[in-house]
């Protein structure tokens, strides 16, 4: 079994195209369909079959298992190109979203040039579902997390290091600013203005929402946390947001649920099991859980 044959594999799986595939490679259609046979002799099983009324290749059980892990290999070859070609840099690649960087890196950044640290690290700012994707890709080695479940992968190490609460966010003047705290069900009528997809808290409200048997309205959706509490502030829509982004001076009402049910924002440090700095990244691991502690 090499490579290119299993190059081959991949690209019949996604186009279903022996013509396609060839014209894409720059191959010659023989070269494809003896790399396949040669794929089959070698697994004992056949891989595709052809429909020949419709013109169309179909993938056999055998042939959607191998698709699968076909995948797998191609993403793990470009993990492990990428980290080859940063194996120089004596730098780890830390992933903060910037919620739990302004949480707490005014006080990460002097824990970490008091332990020596600073110079091995570079920020890379995202929302927590980029940097996830991120760390799965090879991209960063290291991040800290933002997630509303506990994360659970094979190739991610990762430790809990706080819970919070979601909490309800709206301006002095707005009716509910009186409430002590507040179930999901009593804001059915209410316009949202939330983090958008990078971020984990829409994903997570609506699920939250839906729970209570609504579709919430949202009427606008950003990346920029300064300019959903300006708008909050204007009276434009509601809040949701984790209590770690609270700012007192920023004027406006927090709100808790009292649902017994809900969702909490838990931060996360997640690093990548089986990289080539493992080293490096277990000293920084280590020392963000021991700041946490």
């Amino acid at each position: 079994m090499n490579l290119k044959d299993l190059e081959y594999f991949k690209e019949i799986a996604k186009e279903r195209s022996f013509t396609k595939v060839a014209e894409r490679l720059g191959v010659s259609q023989p070269t494809v369909t003896y790399a396949i046979k040669r794929l089959e002799e070698d697994l004992g099983t056949k891989l595709i079959t052809r429909d020949h009324s419709h013109k169309e290749i179909i993938l056999t059980q055998a042939g959607k298992v191998m698709e699968i892990h076909t995948a797998k290999i191609f993403q793990e070859l470009k993990i492990a190109r990428t980290e080859i070609n940063r194996l120089d840099e004596d730098v780890v690649n830390l992933g903060l979203p910037p919620i739990i960087g302004n949480a707490f890196l005014h006080k990460l950044f002097p824990y970490f040039f008091e332990q020596g640290l600073m110079e091995h690290i570079n920020l890379v700012n995202g929302g927590s579902n980029d940097l996830y994707a991120m760390l799965m890709k090879g991209e960063i080695e290291l991040a800290l997390l933002g997630a509303a479940h506990f994360i659970s992968e094979e190739n991610l190490v990762s430790e809990l290091l706080t819970q919070n609460r979601f909490m309800i966010v709206v301006n002095e003047k707005h009716h509910l600013a009186n409430k002590k705290n507040i179930s999901i069900s009593d804001l059915k009528e209410e316009k949202f203005v939330l983090l958008n997809q990078h971020y984990i808290h829409l994903n997570t409200f609506r699920k939250f929402s839906h729970h209570s048997f609504f579709e919430p309205e949202i009427i606008y959706k950003s990346n920029d946390l300064n300019i959903l509490k300006g708008m909050i502030r204007e009276g434009l829509g509601i809040g949701f947001l984790a209590e770690i982004a609270i700012d007192k001076s920023d004027g406006l009402i927090y709100i808790p649920f009292n649902d017994e049910l809900q969702p909490s924002f838990n931060v996360f440090l997640v690093r990548r099991k089986n990289s080539l700095k493992s080293n490096q990244i277990k000293k920084i691991f280590k020392s963000i859980h021991n700041f946490f502690e």
